[in-house]
């Protein structure tokens, strides 16, 4: 099918020439698209070819730049020309076969994300536009990595304002959606159909690396643990005990599952609840760790709720602060993408400081090396992590 057309309005071009791959709804002059998620071709005001898109009407992102070329379709050479240099760029980075393969927008391929699990795939239609072509990255993912199963976790906020059901299923091959991340040498189960994200969080990588680096010897908390990244990095690093805290009994089954098999459990133990409020009764019972790991799910998605997740990011910080020991640490990370890095600081300063207690920073992380950005859009540089040595 023949794509649509859009055109922008006067100088409305400059940020896609920059490098940004978003087109909002006001700075489009006019628009003829097939449907939502619809191939365009992208004009200047003055008639000058930008790219090709795909579009939908009805969103406030009303298009995403996914070539600079004029094309008239997205053929399946082209999806494993895509997928095979995003490969290529993860086996340099990363090694092995367990990494995110495609990161959206950081890979030039807004709107999908591909995680691979050894021989298991696991993949994220976000948008209208990369729903439309999944056959074809089905395709090009089955000829390039030959896996065994892949799986979409489709139950995410955004597909919901595209028009798409929200389901997790597997879409090729055998299996039950039971995965295996391997990580530094260690080993995670978690689940590419009832887990979070796609299983696994790979994005916290670099920074759990961190973690095991400066675990030795410690008593370590590991609050909104999930399956145990943090907890179980810190005991490959030589931790004196580690627990892992979460409100999910099913994250922390994984978790003490992971435990036994990377033979880990006699320093492990799981405690079942909110993490908020077990940091409060900790506090009171004046129970204390000598490093403390705070990775909160997102407490802001939109900008609407940006002052509700600094307090969140205050009260976290100031509770986690008063169980950490007398000269010991504070990590704390935020995945929120509408949270700048700043307003990050100044929150957790805020929370650091009610617990009577001032800090210094001695690591600052982001995303693993496999989620890259688009150097012309930083707000996609969602994950901020900080290691804070405390005082008083």
């Amino acid at each position: 099918m023949t794509p649509g057309r859009l055109v922008l309005k006067p100088h409305e071009e400059r940020a896609l020439k920059r490098g940004r791959l978003w087109i909002y709804d006001n700075e489009i002059g006019s628009l003829h698209v097939d449907g939502p998620g619809g191939l365009v071709h992208v004009y200047s005001a003055a008639g000058t070819p930008i790219g090709t898109a795909y579009a939908h009407p009805d969103n406030v992102i009303a298009a995403r730049l996914i070539s600079k070329s004029l094309l008239r379709e997205l053929k399946p050479k082209w999806w494993e020309e895509r997928l095979a240099e995003a490969a290529r760029w993860r086996e340099e980075l990363v090694g092995g076969e367990h990494w995110r393969w495609v990161h959206g927008e950081g890979d030039r391929l807004p709107g999908l994300v591909v995680d691979r699990y050894g021989d298991q795939i696991v993949v994220q239609a976000h948008t209208a536009g990369i729903d439309r072509e999944l056959d074809k990255i089905l395709d090009a993912i089955e000829r390039i990595a030959r896996p065994r199963a892949i799986f979409a976790h489709h139950r995410i906020p955004g597909r919901e304002k595209e028009g798409l059901p929200l389901e997790n299923k597997r879409l090729r091959g055998e299996g039950d959606g039971e995965l295996v991340a391997k990580e530094h040498g260690l080993v995670f189960r978690c689940h590419a159909l009832f887990g979070q994200k796609t299983g696994y969080f790979y994005d916290q990588r670099t920074n759990r690396r961190w973690i095991r680096g400066i675990a030795r010897g410690k008593r370590v908390l590991d609050a909104f643990s999930y399956v145990g990244g943090f907890a179980l990095h810190a005991l490959a690093g030589g931790a004196k005990e580690a627990v892992a805290l979460d409100v999910s009994a099913r994250a922390l089954g994984y978790a003490r599952a992971n435990a036994e098999a990377n033979g880990l459990s006699a320093r492990f133990s799981a405690h079942q609840a909110d993490a908020m409020e077990a940091l409060a009764a900790m506090a009171a019972e004046r129970t204390r760790f000598d490093l403390v790991v705070c990775d909160p799910p997102a407490f802001a998605k939109h900008k609407s709720q940006l002052s509700k997740a600094l307090y969140g990011y205050q009260k976290l910080a100031r509770l986690a602060a008063q169980v950490v020991a007398p000269g010991g640490m504070l990590a704390i990370a935020s995945c929120s993408a509408v949270v700048p890095i700043e307003m990050f600081r100044r929150a957790v300063l805020k929370g650091v400081r009610e617990a009577g207690r001032s800090a210094s920073v001695v690591y600052q992380g982001g995303q693993a090396e496999d989620h890259p950005w688009p150097l012309a859009m930083p707000e996609l540089a969602y994950l901020k992590f900080l290691g804070l040595v405390l005082h008083g």
